[in-house]
């Protein structure tokens, strides 16, 4: 390890911002409706979406594990995971989470899980996906560039 620091410098925890982002989708549901047909099939698919979202990041945090590595921010990586669900999405942990709260506003029946996505996307992306991506750059230089330049950043 070459890094310069002991882990990512996170600002907030990962987990934290997502279930943010759907307390803030149920809030605004609750006080400004978006009136809407929810058929069966689209609550159907945000179970599907929730369970695709906890197999995806559980399978990510398994790889981590048997690396020996932390799935926490806040814990120094240790090794560069590049297989697995990782070969696909450099992060799928937070895929998986993304997957979890958009199929929940499927399920809650809201839209403004949907509207709010791409905000949550965002968010991820500037405030915890770049500082854990600064870190893995400095802890894992060319190998970890190597694997940046074939791998996408979500899908």
């Amino acid at each position: 390890m070459t890094g310069h620091t002991h882990h990512a410098k996170v600002r907030f925890p990962p987990p934290l911002v997502f279930l943010g982002y759907l307390v803030a989708a149920l809030v605004l549901n609750w006080f400004l409706p978006i009136p809407a047909p929810w058929p069966v099939q689209a609550r159907l698919l945000g179970g599907v979406l929730i369970v695709g979202g906890l197999l995806l990041g559980g399978f990510a945090v398994s790889r981590m594990h048997a690396a020996r590595t932390s799935p926490d921010p806040d814990q120094p990586t240790t090794s560069l995971i590049i297989e697995g669900p990782y070969r696909l999405t450099r992060n799928p942990i937070y895929l998986g989470f993304a997957l979890i709260i958009l199929g929940g506003t499927f399920l809650a029946g809201t839209l403004w899980g949907m509207f709010l996505a791409p905000f949550l996307v965002a968010t991820v992306t500037r405030v915890i996906i770049r500082a854990e991506e600064q870190y893995l750059q400095a802890t894992f230089a060319g190998r970890y560039s190597e694997y940046r330049s074939r791998v996408r950043q979500w899908l």
